[in-house]
């Protein structure tokens, strides 16, 4: 308990207020979760923190309830929303959000995922659908509230020991940065957000 505090006091609380600052700091010396404290800033803080908050083994469950709920991750950069998630322990990752039905019933050691994009730039971000057809809307959906166009999804096959984690919050998500992608060829017609999933 006490090396918890040591480093819970190398932690930058820069724009959380004092109280939200005494509540994190109680739930992290307690060893929980502490992101419900400061759902607006949980992200920011995180990210500042990551590596203090990854050696006083409260990381995980905070950093998914964060990343989840996230609206703003090109904020931080791709290369940092991997390093936080590298920097989390796989196995704990696994242990509260499974890789689930979909792996065991994969042939093999590899899955196929899907990603949909909109706009001037794809960032090959880390979360990956199973379906193309949640793809195909996810790329819809982008485009249509915020006015995006260059619509696209894309496919990547990786191994099942790249995969960080399985969400399931909203979809089915499968957290990975896969090293090779390729674009699919989908007709303009089949993005729309009305289409089966």
């Amino acid at each position: 308990m006490r090396a918890r505090r040591v480093h819970a006091d190398r932690l930058d609380f820069e724009g959380i207020d004092k109280e939200d600052a005494i509540s994190v700091r109680a739930a992290i010396d307690r060893g929980e979760v502490f992101a419900g404290y400061i759902p607006e800033t949980a992200l920011d803080f995180i990210v500042r923190n990551f590596q203090t908050l990854a050696k006083l083994g409260v990381l995980e469950e905070s950093w998914l309830a964060a990343y989840v709920h996230s609206s703003n991750l090109a904020a931080h950069g791709l290369s940092i929303v991997n390093a936080v998630f590298d920097a989390c322990d796989r196995n704990r990752l696994l242990e509260l959000k499974p890789l689930g039905e979909q792996v065991n019933r994969s042939r093999g050691d590899r899955l196929t995922l899907f990603r949909g994009c909109a706009g001037p730039i794809h960032t090959m971000g880390m979360s990956w659908t199973p379906s193309l057809d949640k793809a195909i809307w996810y790329a819809a959906h982008h485009a249509e509230y915020h006015g995006l166009t260059n619509r696209a999804v894309y496919v990547a096959t990786v191994q099942i020991a790249e995969i960080y984690c399985r969400l399931d919050h909203y979809d089915d998500d499968f957290i990975v940065r896969p090293l090779t992608v390729w674009r699919v060829d989908v007709p303009d017609n089949e993005f729309r957000l009305d289409r089966p999933r």
